[in-house]
């Protein structure tokens, strides 16, 4: 048996006993090493995981204990998930929460990660749950750990309440594919819809509506979102940029893996795509499309009337998970890349809008936009980095939020699912007018007279450029990264892990 591909699971799993045997030693004394620890342990699981020799195996693949299997598709969503817990450690540091975090902060945060690597490489459903778990539960604690905070303390036991209902949901969904499957891996369930007659059956549409209704909850799906908001307003704003960043990619991992089980290389294309609202995929991929068009609109209708900027980003984030389901509605190889590709601009721009409003919100003492007024006089570059995840996360030129949407876009309406592609473009003008209110606060409303000029300290200036440039790099030279992300959907047959 070959060890080496879950080196990065052992790494994290050194990481967070290293964390709590430095921080017992020391008492809580030493933070900041208890920190760079973490941060260690996380850069070296990236690393590793980028250093796997997948591509000198004959199969592209290597698979342990059948369970787990190591292909560029978990790569880069390891890579993308340590990345997303390093940017979170920092800006905690930074935040309007904790000055210097906690052993136990650090902990939670390695453990999801930990539970995001295993989710990433799991082709069997009995590992793809205890993964999925894995990176819930420390979730939950993350949200409520300012205990002294009442809002904090609701939206942690919102979250636990809607987390355990949607787990035993989708456990009872697993359940019933297992069933159809006789097996748990994927692969079983692929060659069991293969063969064509369990899906014809009542049931499999009840085990697609209950499977679907878990993973929805992960991603903020609708109608499974009605917790985002208030989790996300009340929990630190680097917290809740961990949820929904990590988080919600750790669910578009398993949606993925699932969706390529049931539903095979490519969903294919009817003849009257041109006037048909929903591809011709089966129930999962009606499930999905309907989902895609109700998150979209919800997500951009209800962020039109927020006036907090925590629950405006956290409306916008359920926006943009219904961008990304779309690409789940036209399963291809290409919407698989496009969808790799999106995510990735994701993690650059709600990683950032949520730390730069952590920044804003420390400095001002509130999160409502009303604080926000003349801020773009007191200081220029913080509100110059602001206005420019803005631009992208609306999907306005030069920047990566338009390249992602752009050729998400582009799948859709390639495929010939043109009423998709209008309803999807239609919630972006929507889109528009909430972002323009943040930017409106930011420099064309007076705010006070007597207010000082706040002046950034480096760690905050070196940290809101390395998140912002990317953002505009990659949105002037883009074309790498897609070709990077259209390599990586090639391997789609082995992230199915079937065929």
């Amino acid at each position: 048996m070959d060890w080496t591909p879950i080196i990065p699971a052992a790494e994290l799993t050194i990481g967070i006993l290293a964390v709590i045997v430095v921080d017992l030693v020391g008492r809580g004394r030493h933070p900041w090493l208890t920190t760079g620890v973490a941060l260690l342990a996380l850069a070296g699981a990236a690393a590793s995981a980028v250093l796997q020799p997948t591509l000198e195996v004959t199969d592209g693949a290597q698979t342990v204990l059948g369970v787990l299997q190591l292909d560029q598709f978990s790569v880069v969503f390891t890579v993308f998930c340590c990345v997303t817990g390093f940017v979170t450690i920092l800006a905690t540091v930074r935040g309007e929460a904790f000055k210097t975090p906690g052993g136990e902060f650090l902990v939670l945060i390695l453990s999801a990660v930990l539970g995001m690597n295993l989710l990433a490489m799991s082709v069997d459903l009995v590992a793809l749950y205890l993964a999925f778990e894995l990176v819930s539960i420390p979730g939950y604690v993350l949200v409520a750990m300012r205990r002294a905070d009442a809002r904090s303390n609701e939206a942690g036991v919102k979250y636990v309440l809607f987390g355990a209902v949607s787990s035993a949901i989708l456990l009872y969904g697993l359940s019933l594919l297992v069933g159809f499957a006789g097996g748990t891996s994927l692969a079983a369930l692929g060659e069991a819809v293969a063969g064509g007659a369990v899906t014809t059956q009542p049931l499999w549409i009840v085990a697609c509506v209950m499977v679907f209704a878990g993973f929805a909850f992960k991603v903020s799906a609708v109608p499974f979102h009605f917790w985002a908001p208030d989790v996300y307003a009340g929990a630190p704003a680097s917290v809740a940029g961990f949820l929904a960043v990590a988080s919600k990619a750790a669910g578009f991992i398993a949606l993925i893996r699932v969706v390529g089980a049931v539903v095979g290389p490519a969903v294919p294309v009817a003849p009257d795509a041109l006037t048909a609202f929903l591809p011709e995929g089966g129930a999962l991929i009606t499930i999905i499309g309907i989902a895609a068009i109700l998150t979209m609109t919800v997500g951009n209708l209800a962020a039109l009337r927020q006036t907090e900027i925590k629950r405006l980003l956290a409306w916008s984030s359920i926006a943009h998970a219904g961008y990304l389901l779309l690409l789940l509605t036209v399963w291809s190889e290409q919407a698989v890349a496009a969808l790799l590709f999106y995510l990735i601009a994701y993690l650059f721009m709600n990683l950032a809008a949520f730390l730069l409003a952590g920044i804003v919100i420390r400095e001002r003492g509130s999160g409502e936009l009303s604080a926000l007024r003349g801020f773009g006089r007191r200081n220029v570059g913080l509100s110059l980095a602001f206005a420019i995840v803005l631009f992208s996360l609306t999907g306005l030129p030069p920047f990566f939020g338009f390249a992602a949407k752009l050729q998400l876009f582009y799948v859709v309406f390639e495929r010939g699912y043109v009423w998709l592609g209008v309803i999807g473009l239609v919630n972006g003008v929507i889109s528009l007018y909430y972002y323009a209110r943040v930017l409106s606060s930011l420099y064309f409303q007076d705010g006070e007279s007597d207010a000082p000029v706040m002046r950034l300290s480096t760690f905050d200036a070196v940290f809101c450029t390395l998140l912002v440039v990317p953002i505009l790099g990659l949105g002037l030279f883009w074309s790498g990264a897609w070709h990077w992300a259209q390599a990586v959907a090639e391997d789609l047959p082995l992230v199915m892990g079937v065929r």
